[in-house]
């Protein structure tokens, strides 16, 4: 994360972490929430550096620019752990127990811990950490990435200082976007909360076009039976090798794009909405566990009842 940049588009956070890092009152938890435009894993990293860096600038932020910086940015210290999965479980959290029982192995003894999309995180892995913040060690520091801070543990929530970010500049994102990927496609990560660091990964990937395309297909002839046989034994099969939840949302946003945005006569006002709800409703329930290949059937099945009513 861009310092510049963090303090244009996000003042409130770059204050609040400007003051502690520069008056040194650390809290021992943090939950950075806010939507995946917002830039809060790279706002973390920025701020884990920082509580490291020899060579912070007058507002406490480190300078990006020196070994542990640089160490710190390719995820290589031993006192920083980073936990970046779909969905969190208790044994994750042991594991972290675990790690950090020992010494800190920096100079300076400081450890810090980074649990990615919390907020999706199971029961029992959400009970184990409360158990972990009620007895925070010395010098122990922890950042829960969130998307909506309301689906955490009210008591995990009273123990962390809450960091709101608002939503990132679809602006911004879509004119980042467009020397990676063409306009269209820089309009819909943008419309649909990427930050341009997701976004990026994302275009890049040999995966995506093949994705895009398909959702493009399916919404062109979705009214077919054919075109829901070629989505279940071609592109999303059970355990096929793009059944996966990132691909899945990646379909179902392009698709929502499409019908949106399609100019399409045939599909009437009212049939648009229920499509809409469709999409929307299924991308909220992937949020949850849920069997992606049934999850998926009864998207089409819902879709085909729609578009042929």
């Amino acid at each position: 994360m861009d310092k510049a940049q963090l303090k244009k588009t996000q003042p409130v956070v770059y204050r609040t972490l400007s003051h502690a890092l520069t008056s040194g009152r650390i809290a021992h938890a943090y939950m950075f929430a806010g939507p995946k435009s917002a830039n809060t894993k790279n706002t973390a990293l920025l701020f884990i550096q920082s509580l490291f860096c020899p060579h912070p600038d007058e507002d406490g932020f480190a300078c990006q620019e020196c070994d542990s910086c640089r160490r710190l940015a390719a995820h290589d210290a031993a006192d920083v752990k980073w936990i970046e999965k779909e969905r969190i479980k208790k044994n994750d959290i042991a594991r972290l127990q675990e790690q950090f029982s020992t010494t800190a192995v920096e100079r300076n003894g400081k450890r810090v811990y980074v649990l990615d999309r919390f907020d999706k995180a199971t029961p029992d892995s959400s009970n184990a950490l409360l158990k972990f913040l009620e007895e925070p060690g010395t010098s122990l520091f922890g950042i829960l990435l969130v998307e909506n801070a309301a689906n955490t543990l009210t008591t995990i929530q009273s123990r962390c200082q809450l960091i709101q970010f608002r939503p990132g500049s679809i602006a911004y994102v879509k004119n980042a976007l467009k020397d990676l990927t063409d306009e269209e496609s820089a309009d819909m990560l943008a419309r649909a909360g990427y930050s341009f660091e997701e976004a990026a990964a994302l275009v890049t990937d040999e995966t995506y076009p093949l994705i895009r395309e398909e959702a493009k297909v399916f919404f062109e002839n979705m009214h077919r039976i054919t075109a829901v046989y070629r989505m279940q034994r071609e592109v999303f099969p059970a355990k096929g090798e793009h059944t996966t939840k990132q691909w899945v949302n990646v379909w179902l946003i392009w698709l929502l794009y499409y019908i949106k945005h399609s100019g399409r006569s045939d599909v009437r006002f009212e049939q648009k909405v229920a499509l809409v709800a469709i999409v929307t409703e299924t991308l909220d329930l992937l949020v949850r566990p849920v069997d992606l290949a049934l999850c998926l059937d009864k998207v089409y099945a819902r879709i085909r009842k729609a578009v042929n009513l």
